[in-house]
């Protein structure tokens, strides 16, 4: 709750503080409400004025360039004798059916109506020379002037009109008919000299100045607003966009709904451990992108360029993809909301968030910035090109700007997130995958000085860590961590290595000189050393959990009996570690591999993992590992009686897994293998080839 309404008071205060209420509204046309002059004197350039005159001049029609083509006349009067003759050779066939012969001659003539063709086959020779005349006549006379594209259809209306009178009508209708479809331009526009000589004329129009004094009344209150009056009150920034405080409660109203879902989201998602720093984290990395989007959003050069996207991704590498997705499209919408209900800005954001996320989520490698800066490239370009589309404004040039624009979004979302991740997880006390990957190196100061001060106990942790990096994979937690986890989490033994048993190879166990109790507490203090020196390497808090919980508060037994053997008082509390038990998933499948490995491997190093078969001798009979499972078991439930795995979040199922996963990774290990005959050596012969090429399987 505390965090919606810190998160809510700093957007509503931000808001606040940029609204600009007192604004003046005005617009081409309309009337205005009061009396507005000029705050100073000043002369500049009409931008109005001057672009009238340049399309003034730009439209003068001497700017047209005509060009003739001397081929349009004698190719249409060519193409009306063909069609002429065409009609003469049907008229003249007397055998064909009447129906026949219209459709051809009204082949012949484009637009010929079927009335007219049945007129022409009616006519008289004397009367058909006469219209055939006259119809080359009237085309001949229209040809000899000049006809523009756009005059084309008035001329072919004049046809009739200008049909000689000594004509029957019906016969001057025909000439008309078969001369219009021949009428075609014969001059047209020369469109690269005309728009030159447009664009010239337009260049040499100077800019138009004004001036205006200081005191002279713009606009007067109820006369119209025009043109030349709203360039000047845009040049003294006398007007600014309209926002009201109706508007300012209706954005503040929204605010809330958002944030109030967001809070609800947050309740029921968010992990059990999650401290007030992931809540802190979360707030900012949703405040930083809508404050500064206030600001740039208003641009719409830099709106496609924002990089939103990056609070988003640096979510995803500290936090998780899911929480990631979700509070980039919390992110777009209050982008959308603050910059005037934008429904494009709420959905780039969001596809853009998605994109980045996806890509960079547990990122083990530096080059994946760089494709998640792709992808959020990708997206906010294919976003912004699909709206401009929508919109109808979208062209090669638009296309060109907005690829552009996503380009430098994605490169600017990748490089806050590279520069920044690491500072944040850092302050925040989170650990993240590359930072995982560097802390596994073997070069590591403390792993050197394990590996080679402990090898016993480096040996271990690696086995150890195999089997937690498998088990926390299939209950699905993070396997990487838990790998690393385990290398670190005996560290504590390189101050006193040959105290722990791994460690003592053949020399003697220096507890047989000391009481339990002595050696009880020494066995603990490898935890507390482990974290002391985990501090001091300044190793990332979860790692450093992991140490202190690896044996939570359990009994160690040994030492426990060697006490109660020896007939003295022994409270129990003295032989148990000191805890906590662990508190998450990885935490408490790191104690059951560490518990469970070193259980295997003592019985493995006394001879009890295998059994023999019935026909088994030692040598040649089956070998079963039953006891391996039975281990496994009964360290599991021993943990689980002792209520080791009570806070953390593992369930009997999950245990099930684990148990499984464990049992499948140690008989790969400790598999049985078969002891190598001697080779008999005859005097005097080598060994066969077969011989020294056959081995047995390991």
């Amino acid at each position: 709750m505390a965090f919606g309404l810190a998160l809510l008071a700093i957007l509503v205060l931000v808001l606040y503080a940029t609204w600009e209420s007192d604004a003046l509204t005005l617009k081409v046309g309309q009337i205005a409400d009061r009396t507005l002059k000029a705050p100073r004197t000043a002369t500049f350039v009409s931008e109005t004025r001057t672009e009238a005159k340049r399309q003034e001049a730009y439209d003068d029609v001497r700017n047209i360039v005509l060009r003739t083509d001397p081929a349009v006349a004698p190719n249409q009067t060519a193409a009306l004798r063909q069609a002429l003759t065409a009609i003469d050779t049907v008229r003249s066939d007397r055998n064909q059916e009447r129906t026949r012969a219209v459709d051809r001659i009204r082949g012949t003539v484009e637009g010929l109506t079927a009335e007219e063709a049945q007129a022409i086959l009616s006519l008289s020779d004397e009367s058909w020379a006469r219209v055939r005349s006259e119809a080359e006549r009237l085309l001949d006379t229209a040809l000899m002037n000049q006809i523009r594209a756009e005059d084309v259809a008035e001329v072919k209306e004049q046809m009739l009109s200008r049909a000689s009178l000594f004509l029957s009508n019906p016969e001057r209708q025909l000439a008309a008919a078969l001369s219009r479809p021949f009428v075609q331009a014969n001059v047209h526009v020369d469109e690269e000299r005309t728009q030159a000589a447009r664009e010239a004329a337009a260049q040499a129009v100077e800019p138009v100045y004004v001036t205006v004094q200081e005191g002279e009344v713009i606009v007067r209150d109820g006369d119209p607003v025009t043109r030349e009056a709203m360039e000047k009150l845009e040049y003294f920034e006398l007007l600014s966009p309209s926002e009201t405080w109706d508007q300012f409660f209706g954005v503040v109203s929204l605010l809330l709904l958002l944030t109030s879902a967001l809070v609800l989201y947050l309740y029921r998602v968010a992990p059990a451990d999650w401290q007030a720093r992931h809540l802190i984290l979360v707030g900012l990395v949703i405040l930083v992108p809508v404050v500064v989007g206030r600001f740039v959003l208003g641009h719409p050069d830099l709106r496609y360029m924002f990089p939103a996207a990056a609070a988003a991704m640096l979510l995803a590498i500290l936090i998780d993809f899911q929480i990631a997705a979700v509070i980039g499209g919390v992110i777009g919408l209050y982008l959308g909301i603050i910059s005037g209900t934008s429904y494009e800005i709420a959905f780039i954001t969001f596809v853009a968030s998605v994109a980045g996320s996806a890509v960079i989520w547990r990122a083990d490698r530096t080059m994946t910035f760089l494709w998640a800066g792709g992808a959020v490239a990708l997206a906010t370009g294919a976003s912004a090109t699909l709206f401009a589309l929508v919109s109808g404004n979208l062209d090669m040039m638009r296309f060109g700007s907005l690829m552009v624009d996503g380009a430098v979004n994605g490169a600017l979302a990748a490089s806050l997130t590279f520069l920044s991740f690491s500072l944040f997880g850092r302050v925040f006390g989170i650990t993240t995958h590359l930072q995982l990957l560097e802390l596994a190196h073997p070069n590591q100061p403390l792993l050197y000085r394990l590996a080679r001060e402990a090898p016993g106990t480096y040996h271990h942790s690696i086995v150890v860590s195999n089997l937690a990096e498998s088990a926390v994979e299939v209950v699905g937690g993070d396997p990487l961590f838990a790998r690393v986890a385990v290398l670190y989490h005996d560290i504590g033994k390189v101050l006193r290595p040959s105290f722990f048993v791994e460690n003592q190879a053949n020399r003697a166990n220096v507890h047989e000189a000391l009481d339990p109790r002595t050696s009880a507490r020494i066995i603990q203090e490898h935890v507390s050393d482990g974290v002391r020196l985990a501090r001091k390497a300044r190793l990332p808090q979860p790692i450093i959990d992991v140490i202190q919980q690896h044996h939570g508060t359990t009994l160690i037994k040994y030492f426990y009996n060697r006490a109660l053997n020896s007939g003295e008082d022994v409270e129990e509390s003295e032989f148990r570690y000191p805890g906590p038990r662990p508190q998450t998933r990885e935490a408490g499948i790191i104690m059951l591999a560490d518990s469970v490995e070193a259980a295997v491997r003592a019985a493995a190093q006394a001879g009890r993992l295998f059994e023999e078969g019935a026909e088994g001798n030692g040598t040649g009979g089956e070998r079963r590992t039953g006891k391996l499972a039975e281990i496994v078991d009964s360290v599991i439930r021993e943990r689980l009686d002792d209520g080791q795995l009570d806070e953390c979040d593992l369930t009997l199922k999950q245990i099930e897994l684990v148990r499984q996963t464990f049992i499948s990774i140690l008989e790969g290990i400790y598999h049985p293998r078969i002891e190598y005959p001697e080779l008999k050596r005859v005097a005097g012969t080598s060994l066969a080839p077969e011989a020294t090429a056959t081995e047995a399987p390991s």
